[in-house]
Parts: C-alpha cells; sequence; structure tokens
C-alpha cells in the first residue's frame, strides 16, 4: 500500500485525512480493487497514531462503500466502487435492491457444500456476526464462586469490556460462545486440559493473582507461637494462603475446613475477604483477618493487549 501523509497541524481530523487519502489511492487507481490494506495496528503502528483513529476511518470507509471486510482475510478495496459524494462522512448509495437474506442463504449453502455441519455454521455465524460489532466475549475461570465475581468484575472495569465469571466445571457452557478464557496460573493446566478433551480452540491465557502484603504483614508480626487458621470454601484456596504465611514467617498454620469448628486455641482466623461469613464460631479471643488477592498489574495490562489483538483479528 502507498505511504498515507498525515498533517498534525491540520485541522481536518486524522481519521478524516486518512479516510480522503485512501479513497483517493482507489479512485486514482493506486489501489486497485481487491487489493488487501493493512490490519489496523499495522497502519497505526506506521502512522504513529491511535489504533481506535485507523479502525474510525477503514468503519468510515466501509459506509462509503470503498472497503469491505473479506471473510477470512481481513479489509481489502472493494470490487464495487460508489460514487463519489462531496462529504467522506456521507454514507455511499446503496446497490439497487439490497437482499442480506439472499446473500447469507448463499454462504450458508457454500458453507455446507465445504463440510461443515449445520451446527457448525450456527455456530460461525453468530461469533463472526459478534466480530462485526467489536465485541470479545470474555470468561474468567475460578473454581470458587466468589472469586470468579470478583475478579470478573475487577477486569470487567479496569478493561471496559464485559468479562463473564465462570467456575471450571461449568466450562462446556459458559464458553459456548466465547472468545477468551482468563484465569490464574493455578488452574491453567486444568483449563487447557479441559479445552483438549472438549476439542475447543480458544484463546487462553493465565494471570498472577498477589496477596495482600498488609495482611502478610499483621500476621508475620505476631509474637512467637501464636497459632494461626486459615479457612476457605476450598482445600486448595486454604493451602495456598497457608504457603503464603508460612513465606512470611509463620510457623503454626492450621487448615480449618470450612465446615469444621474453629478451634478456641487460635490466635487469627484468615478468612477470604469476598466471603467473610467464613469467620462465623471464631472464638471470643480470636482475631478476624479478612486476606484477599488482587490481580497484578501487568496480568491487566496483559488481558487488556489481548483483548485489543482479538477485536483486530479478521471476521
Amino acid at each position: 500500500m502507498p505511504d498515507l501523509s498525515l498533517d498534525a497541524t491540520s485541522g481536518t481530523p486524522v481519521y478524516r485525512q486518512i479516510v480522503e487519502q485512501i479513497r483517493s489511492l482507489v479512485e486514482g487507481g493506486r489501489l486497485p480493487a481487491g487489493e488487501r490494506l493493512p490490519t489496523v495496528r499495522r497502519l497505526a503502528d506506521s502512522l504513529g497514531v491511535n489504533r481506535n483513529t485507523v479502525s474510525k476511518a477503514y468503519a468510515t470507509l466501509r459506509e462509503l462503500g470503498v472497503l469491505e471486510t473479506r471473510a477470512g482475510g481481513g479489509t481489502a478495496v472493494t470490487t464495487r466502487l460508489p460514487r463519489r459524494t462531496e462529504d467522506p462522512d456521507a454514507p455511499a448509495d446503496p446497490d439497487p435492491d439490497p437482499d442480506p437474506h439472499a446473500d447469507l442463504a448463499a454462504a450458508v449453502r457454500e458453507a455446507v457444500r465445504a463440510g461443515l455441519s449445520p451446527d457448525e455454521v450456527r455456530d460461525l455465524a453468530f461469533t463472526l456476526a459478534r466480530r462485526a460489532t467489536g465485541e470479545v466475549r470474555t470468561v474468567f475461570v475460578e473454581c470458587n464462586p466468589e472469586r470468579a465475581q470478583a475478579f470478573a468484575e475487577e477486569l470487567s472495569a479496569r478493561l471496559h469490556t464485559a468479562v463473564h465469571p465462570s467456575l471450571i466445571d461449568e466450562l462446556d457452557t459458559t464458553t459456548a460462545d466465547c472468545d477468551l478464557v482468563v484465569t490464574t496460573f493455578f488452574h491453567l493446566a486444568e483449563v487447557r486440559r479441559w479445552a483438549h478433551r472438549a476439542q475447543r480452540d480458544l484463546a487462553t491465557v493465565a494471570v498472577v493473582v498477589a496477596p495482600h502484603i498488609r495482611t502478610l504483614a499483621r500476621v508475620a508480626d505476631l509474637p512467637d507461637g501464636a497459632r494461626v487458621g486459615v479457612r476457605y470454601s476450598t482445600a486448595h484456596q486454604a493451602e495456598q494462603v497457608r504457603d503464603w504465611l508460612r513465606s512470611a514467617g509463620v510457623a503454626d498454620i492450621a487448615v480449618v475446613p470450612h465446615d469444621d469448628e474453629v478451634p478456641r486455641d487460635l490466635a487469627v482466623l484468615v478468612v477470604p475477604s469476598e466471603d467473610p461469613a467464613l469467620a462465623a464460631g471464631a472464638g471470643p479471643d480470636t482475631t478476624v483477618l479478612e486476606f484477599g488477592n488482587v490481580l497484578d498489574e501487568g496480568s491487566i495490562r496483559m488481558v487488556g493487549a489481548v483483548v485489543d489483538e482479538l477485536r483486530e483479528r479478521p471476521s
């Protein structure tokens, strides 16, 4: 594709400059019909502009009928160029008597001839339609519903995209139309084993979950011989917290199953901040500490980068 030249001092918005230059190249024959254009990311990087700017320019050119999205092949110059209008933001004249139902029916017939089953055609059509809106369906997987909900909400707020919580034993249903699975490193191998068994080719990333340092510091300051209990709804979470506390220098730590009575000789009982009700039954002389986990900042940025990549991939 020929180089574009942007003028940062111009009163014309950058995306409009991109629109006009690509349109001029197409109408002048320097970008022939059918030629593929760079991805949003590649063009944005080469021009030194925000990806949203290029994405808006491409969307405008598609509305004008200058560009089109190719199935499985990104963005290309359309084979049917529209009549030029004075306003580059004005939509192109529509094709005479467009029939999207007929076009879709023809595509379905071709997919069936290629060997896809009706269920596969349905799922593919739904996925492609959703991608066309820029949505990336993301699921956060954990073994504990409270943690899954809390981390999914945090990612949703930080990434400005919907992240849905899921338990590991619900993956067959919660990932039916999923693009991305996010989990912790503790569960990564388990999620990958599930994907292999289910024959699901899904983007999967693991995030780092770190303990609250302040809670570790308070426990580490306990006098020698103080007994600490850890009570979580699942054994592996309790054992993980026990190991963190041991790394902070606490020697006498007991894992208290959530359905057992709380020992009366505990100086401290550690329970998850997302489920403080697990402190029920603690003795009057036992200090209850709510222990939370936080998502690593680098992990949050990594998930955001993966979501951006999935948004930009060809439909």
